[in-house]
């Protein structure tokens, strides 16, 4: 078993907005990684119910609301416990200078105010420094500051499980790549990976062949798989074709949204 008895749930998207949501759990420690939108809220209370009702430590990799709304509708709905919430976002004002006009700021004071209310202990990721929850080993890889915008922000989590380590880049970008592979170019090296930004505009080439990945968690709704715009195959402006191309050439085993819960093992 590729993760040694340890199972991994990646959350589909239940609406036409790309998301990323993941659940890891095995011997009754439970973990997640980003918390999908607030359409996805449901599935994730089903999911997290179904493994006991307890996230030990639920980690975001950043600010974006398709990565945060589910973990906020959770907290609203207070019928699972999480334990504690790791994560380090740029202030509020760079967001709001960043991203003008979009609700994203409402977004984190939403979260904010709702862990506070509920008296969430919040861990602040330290960059190479290992967490241990239950059996699993989480080492943050960044430090949340940006290079530019919001995405560069992501903190890149490399979790420990009984088997393969997993590799979460949430949405980091070509921005930020280059201080990774000069400070953690082994610890990167995972043989599951969750493919940058949904799969497209993320991370380089030449960063995918480093890690050299077997097998790839994208995040991916199928319009955004198949680069559709509404008018068909490759109608649209993304560049997951080619990012698809590059994972084809590496022989990757690949993974992307079903109508349910993607369970791998």
């Amino acid at each position: 078993m590729l993760l040694g008895g340890d199972k991994l749930y990646m959350i589909p998207s239940s609406s036409a907005f790309q998301c990323m949501g993941f659940l890891l759990a095995g011997e009754g420690d439970v973990i997640g990684i980003d918390a999908c939108t607030e359409f996805e809220t449901e599935t994730l209370e089903r999911t997290v119910l179904a493994l006991g009702g307890t996230v030990h430590c639920w980690f975001l990799t950043h600010a974006h609301f398709d990565h945060i709304e589910g973990l906020t509708g959770l907290l609203a709905r207070n019928r699972v416990k999480v334990e504690r919430i790791c994560y380090l976002f740029p202030p509020v004002s760079f967001v709001e200078r960043e991203e003008r006009g979009l609700p994203r700021t409402t977004r984190v004071n939403e979260l904010e105010a709702l862990i506070k209310e509920r008296r969430v202990p919040v861990v602040r990721p330290v960059k190479g420094k290992r967490m241990q929850v239950g059996h699993f080993r989480v080492t943050p890889l960044s430090d949340g500051v940006p290079a530019g915008d919001v995405n560069s922000s992501s903190i890149v989590y490399r979790v420990e499980t009984k088997g393969a380590p997993v590799l979460f880049l949430g949405d980091m970008n070509e921005r930020a790549e280059q201080t990774l592979l000069g400070e953690f170019p082994e610890e990167l090296k995972c043989p599951v990976i969750q493919m940058a930004h949904h799969g497209q505009n993320g991370v380089s080439e030449a960063f995918y062949r480093h890690i050299h990945p077997k097998v790839c968690l994208w995040p991916t709704p199928e319009w955004l798989w198949n680069n559709d715009a509404g008018e068909g195959f490759g109608t649209g402006p993304f560049t997951t074709l080619s990012t698809r191309a590059w994972m084809e050439s590496l022989g990757t085993t690949n993974y992307r949204f079903e109508k349910d819960v993607t369970v791998l093992e």
